[in-house]
Order: C-alpha cells, then sequence, then structure tokens
C-alpha cells in the first residue's frame, strides 16, 4: 500500500517547484499584508482580498485551495 501512496501523480522539476506557492520566484520584499487568505481562517485575509492581490504578490502568501477555485 505505501508504494502504491508514494507513486501517485508525477515528480515535479526544479522548474515546477519554484512555481509552486511561495517557491521564490516572486519578489516579496513589497508585500506587506497578510501573510494567508482564507474564508474559514479567522487570523486570514478573505478569498476576495487574495483576488484583489496583484500577480506579483500571490506567490507571497498562503492561500486556501477554495479561494484559488471561485
Amino acid at each position: 500500500m505505501k508504494k502504491q501512496i508514494l507513486n501517485l501523480g508525477k515528480a515535479l522539476t526544479r522548474t515546477d517547484q519554484k512555481q509552486v506557492n511561495g517557491g521564490g520566484l516572486a519578489n516579496c520584499s513589497t508585500y506587506s499584508g497578510p501573510y494567508c487568505y482564507s474564508d474559514i481562517e479567522s487570523n486570514c485575509g478573505s478569498c476576495l482580498e487574495y483576488q484583489a492581490l496583484p500577480k506579483e504578490h500571490k506567490p507571497c502568501v498562503l492561500v486556501d485551495y477554495y479561494c484559488e477555485v471561485q
């Protein structure tokens, strides 16, 4: 069973890994907002606030899956 779970999906290349949230391609030194966005967590910004973020700041934060699919 463990081998089946470990073989799910595909291995990410180094380029793919850098595009994952927080992967280092963004210049986050200019970002000063909340560190996370979620409509579930009370100490995070809302999904609407996340949608309003400039494209260059979106990789700088943690975001709930539901904010991405809206």
